[in-house]
């Protein structure tokens, strides 16, 4: 059992003397300051104005071919979806007031096979089911497809909350690239989620994940041995699907596995388009969502010699699970409506160092329900990173 890992962990680093090679190489480090702003003018539980904000401290370092990464997260602010009422959160820094360890592992690439793995507190949606495209927009659905990330007891190891895991990435061939982990299935404690905490029990299992991507062939080999996504690319095509080993009571009092896919596509073209497209399935009968159907499209280039900023419009829709719905008809309750979000966004980068993103959001059945009024809300994002 690990708990509230120190973070002077981070600090923990060795040097030979200088007459030999030095022990420790590629040292990087990194500090990002992220503030949200957000206006729900009408609709929702209620209107008013909330702010929030993310703090990353990154560290990462290579020994002997290994690479070492910790990640300190901080977060502060009162949540805007707390008056919306919405069910896929506006904001993909939304978290509970608190500091944390967010990642620490170790990946080893192995060229000579053509593979890596990592091993530690590791973040699932640094590389399943993350579409680069659909990073610009803030509406957490377009982070990880809803269907998954509602899955489980508290969710798989995505932000804020974060497990063990094993990984293996293999890339038998320029353009595609196998992936599987194991995770522990609980991420944190769900009693106290403040903090890093780390429990191995038994009875909760694991998590696993496995996800095969087609990308544009000829990108670095090595690279893509690393943690992440090809950025670099075209465009990419994704398969992936996700077990919990450990069967749980489903919505009508049975004992179900939790499972699901997904499956999305992403495009950029050399006249500033870009597009994606995601869809998703989980196990109806244990989990809210039945399905899941996402899509945007960016435009990069709008005004003259600002060709790093980018427009983005984006759709995210969860599905109800028809046995979800069936039981809360039971209790009186009308869920038969499904949460549609669109999202406006504007993203103004200043510099490599600072960035301003104003961001619009329409939710129509916030909740799903029918007694809350859809919701127009208006923000704005300001980035400050060194």
């Amino acid at each position: 059992m690990l708990k509230k890992i120190p973070l002077f962990f981070l600090l923990m680093i060795s040097f030979r003397g200088q007459a030999q090679e030095p022990l420790l190489r590629n040292l990087q480090t990194s500090f990002t300051y992220s503030g949200d702003v957000y206006a729900n003018l009408s609709g929702g539980l209620e209107t008013g104005v909330r702010y929030m904000d993310n703090i990353d401290v990154k560290a990462g370092f290579d020994i002997k071919g290994a690479n070492f990464f910790f990640y300190g997260l901080g977060n502060q602010g009162k949540s805007i979806s707390e008056i919306v009422g919405d069910i896929q959160t506006v904001s993909n820094i939304d978290a509970l007031n608190s500091w944390r360890l967010y990642e620490a592992w170790i990946n080893k690439p192995m060229q000579s096979i053509k593979s890596s793995v990592l091993f530690g507190l590791y973040n699932l949606n640094s590389e399943f089911d993350v579409i680069n495209t659909g990073s610009l927009f803030i509406n957490s659905s377009h982070g990880i497809g809803r269907a998954f990330s509602s899955s489980g007891i508290t969710g798989p190891s995505i932000f804020p909350l974060t497990s063990l895991a094993a990984r293996l990435k293999i890339n038998p061939v320029k353009g595609i690239v196998f992936k599987f982990a194991v995770l522990d299935a609980v991420p944190s404690d769900p009693t106290n989620t403040k903090g890093t905490s780390v429990y191995l029990r038994e009875s909760e299992g694991a998590l696993l994940v496995s996800e095969i991507s087609v990308s544009k062939p000829g990108e670095n080999t090595e690279a893509l041995l690393g943690r992440g996504i090809n950025r670099d690319t075209p465009f990419r095509l994704v398969l992936g699907g996700w077990k919990y080993t450990e069967e749980r009571t489903g919505w009508l009092d049975e004992s179900e596995s939790d499972h699901g896919v997904y499956a999305f596509g992403e495009i950029t073209l050399q006249n500033g388009f870009s597009f994606f497209g995601r869809a998703g399935a989980a196990n109806r009968d244990i989990n809210r969502f039945n399905y899941y159907l996402g899509a945007g499209l960016n435009y990069s280039g709008l005004f003259k010699n600002r060709f790093d900023d980018m427009l983005g419009l984006a759709v995210a829709l969860p599905i109800n699970s028809d046995d979800f719905v069936l039981v809360e008809e039971r209790r009186g309750n009308d869920f038969s409506r499904n949460e549609l979000n669109i999202e406006l966004t504007y993203l103004m980068s200043i510099s490599e160092h600072v960035s301003f993103q104003f961001d619009t959001q329409y939710i129509q059945h916030p909740n799903q329900a029918p007694d809350i009024e859809d919701a127009f809300l208006v923000g704005i994002r300001s980035v400050f990173g060194f």
